[in-house]
């Protein structure tokens, strides 16, 4: 693979929009969070699971949660706490709600890493900073962003080294671009495979 990677889960937001914590959501029977954890360790050999507080959440076997060092301040808190507890130089960081991660895609994503820039796919214009690589020194530029407020992952991508995967690049191995798929109202859990997303 050519670099150490830690796998990071986002699990710390609420689920307000959703109506119910997006950590524990189920697909075809399975917790989607176990999905990912397993799919992330085909790639690395340790997966934290940040959370915003603990909350009863028992991570999936090998996984160890980890709390966010700045709570209630969206995606950027876990990746804040996923690049504070990480051992791996590089960071690859999915978030909980993406059911139909491909490790396709995943593993056109680890092929790209660069130890010194984080790198994202570029999706119809716009930057999709999940699934994405963060490097570890990335951390002063992340507590910076959350100090000022400036909480929009999308924001702090444009403003360190980054790489962009273009949208091909992402097709050509995920054609409908499923990945993307994220849980974030009641009317995407119905709308997925009829309604069989718990």
């Amino acid at each position: 693979m050519g670099h150490e990677i830690t796998g990071v889960i986002l699990a710390g937001g609420a689920g307000r929009r959703l109506g119910r914590d997006k950590a524990r959501l189920s697909l075809g029977g399975e917790p989607v969070l176990a999905r990912l954890v397993r799919l992330l360790f085909r790639f690395c050999p340790e997966v934290l699971v940040a959370i915003g507080r603990r909350r009863g959440l028992v991570p999936p076997p090998r996984a160890r949660l980890v709390e966010d060092l700045l709570p209630g301040r969206g995606p950027l808190s876990g990746l804040h706490a996923g690049l504070s507890h990480a051992t791996c130089p590089l960071c690859l960081v999915v978030a909980c709600d993406m059911p139909f991660l491909s490790q396709g895609l995943l593993r056109r994503l680890v092929g790209a890493a660069m130890p010194d820039r984080a790198v994202a796919f570029e999706i119809r214009g716009y930057i999709e900073p999940f699934p994405g690589l963060y490097p570890r020194t990335l951390r002063p530029q992340v507590e910076v962003a959350l100090r000022t407020g400036d909480l929009g992952v999308q924001a702090l991508l444009r403003r360190v080294p980054h790489l962009l995967l273009p949208e091909e690049e992402a097709r050509a191995v995920d054609p409908e671009l499923s990945s993307f798929v994220n849980l974030n109202t009641p009317g995407d859990l119905a709308e997925l495979s009829g309604g069989t997303v718990l």
